[in-house]
């Protein structure tokens, strides 16, 4: 499984080592599906005007721990900022602290991560739920994995709106967990 903060910041590399950029944002479609890459690099466009560089998910060949690996260079592309409407943290759309609600408007967090599917590398299978950095450290972030075939989630432009039987299905990550143990 992949996920999205540990993609951000990493070099995307040429097969021949030489060094494209780094991720800046990840960009959806309007089904939230992954699209590709948003790097930290710009192309110019007249006088003043900078575009982003973007490489399409199926042109990454590798995405592993510390780099992500394209062939060359012909597959990098330009898109204005107005394009890149559904983002994880910087478009119009931002998936980053989106809130999270049931459908009978019980409140269930913000996005804090997102995770997708290693094999496809595009869906949405999960998200990393936060109540604030308090509620992190004592009691952990919430993870909300979907199920195989999710029925009924809105992602809307303003909140994600989940069937009230999501709220079973959320479970703890205590790694964040302040224990009270000296080490």
């Amino acid at each position: 499984m992949i996920q999205v903060q540990r993609i951000l910041g990493l070099p995307v590399l040429f097969e021949n080592g030489k060094c494209l950029g780094k991720v800046k944002d990840v960009w959806f479609d309007e089904f939230w599906k992954l699209v590709g890459v948003v790097l930290d690099k710009h192309a110019r466009s007249g006088l003043i005007r900078k575009l982003p560089k973007i490489v399409y998910w199926d042109n990454i060949v590798h995405c592993g721990e510390d780099a992500l690996l394209i062939r060359n260079s012909s597959i990098i592309a330009t898109k204005d900022n107005k394009q890149l409407l559904r983002t994880f943290h910087t478009g119009v759309v931002k998936l980053k602290d989106m809130p999270v609600y049931t459908i009978e408007g019980q409140y269930l967090g913000k996005v804090s991560d997102v995770y997708l599917k290693q094999s496809e590398g595009t869906q949405i299978v999960g998200y990393e739920l936060t109540d604030g950095f308090l509620t992190d450290v004592f009691e952990g972030r919430r993870k909300l994995f979907l199920p195989e075939s999710p029925e009924n989630i809105t992602l809307g432009e303003d909140a994600i709106l989940v069937p009230a039987s999501y709220e079973r299905i959320l479970t703890r990550d205590h790694s964040w967990k302040v224990t009270g143990e000296d080490g």
